[in-house]
């Protein structure tokens, strides 16, 4: 049975209404006049929703923010998919020579990026924590 496809670049508004029902992330966004730009996290960052975090990324490039935070606050769960994006955050930043820190998330978020070995080598901080869980 042939498999039907657009040749399409863009997504249709359907499947962008059904992939974001699959995904359960909330990604609020905040730039500062001082060119600081902070994404704070609440729900499940994993493989349905880590292309949500896409957009507000590239915006580092765009509009020359120089300090930039994660804030895992509010993730309630984190699987591979999730910590590749946090890594592709820390990259990018890098690129771009732009600050970038992370807010650390709960107790079992935490322990993903211990097992990962990942803990020591991310800049987490407690200061400055812009949402609670």
């Amino acid at each position: 049975m042939p498999v039907q496809f657009s040749d399409r670049g863009d997504t249709n508004d359907r499947d962008e209404v059904r992939l974001k029902r699959l995904a359960n992330l909330r990604v609020q966004e905040m730039a500062g006049d001082d060119g600081s730009r902070t994404l704070v996290l609440s729900g499940e960052l994993d493989i349905a929703s880590s292309w949500l975090l896409d957009c507000p990324l590239l915006q580092i490039r765009a509009d020359g923010t120089n300090s930039f935070t994660l804030d895992l606050s509010g993730v309630t769960f984190i699987d591979s998919t999730g910590i590749r994006a946090v890594l592709a955050a820390r990259g990018l930043c890098a690129a771009h020579d732009c600050e970038f820190m992370l807010i650390p998330g709960p107790a079992k978020v935490q322990r993903k990026f211990d097992v990962s070995g990942l803990l020591d080598h991310l800049p987490f901080s407690n200061e400055g924590r812009v949402a609670e869980a």
